[in-house]
């Protein structure tokens, strides 16, 4: 009985590694404040995944999605990847009101919401979101700007 225990608990471990092996992998990082910093130092925007173990949309979309060459090229040029595990970080859940899975937030380095794709897009519609963004030094005010701001 003690091998069987064993034997069940290695192949679950073998099970679940990959998927904890594979965001770290493919770049995304776990944490938002890191990715603000990173987004920040390489003048690129946070894409923040809210997602779900128990999510099956949002399996689809990592599958169908952020798993594709199309998606991983466009990202590298301009986005820091970030998922956040919804059931773990329920501070950030309500900080951006999230409602429902998968929901995808566009950060600002400071963590100002640019947009969000609530629900699953086909690798075409999210390619177009993701288009459709500014450069991440357009959504931030010069500091000229914020100095004249300040002294008003």
């Amino acid at each position: 009985m003690k091998k069987l225990l064993i034997a069940i608990m290695a192949v679950l471990a073998l099970v679940a590694m990959p998927a904890l092996v594979s965001a770290a992998e493919e770049g995304w990082l776990g944490n938002l404040d890191e990715g603000l910093k990173q987004g920040g130092a390489d003048s690129k925007i946070v894409m923040v995944d809210f997602t779900a173990t128990w999510c099956s949309w949002c399996t689809k979309l990592k599958e169908e999605v952020f798993s594709t060459g199309d998606f991983k090229k466009v990202a590298g040029e301009k986005l820091v990847l970030v998922a956040i595990d919804a059931d773990q970080n329920r501070e950030l859940v309500d900080k951006y009101k999230v409602e429902g899975f998968p929901t995808i937030l566009f950060l600002d380095t400071d963590g100002r919401e640019i947009t969000r794709v609530v629900g699953f897009k086909p690798l075409a519609g999210f390619l177009e979101e993701i288009a459709k963004l500014p450069a991440a030094s357009a959504v931030k005010p010069a500091v000229s700007e914020e100095k004249t701001e300040e002294k008003k």
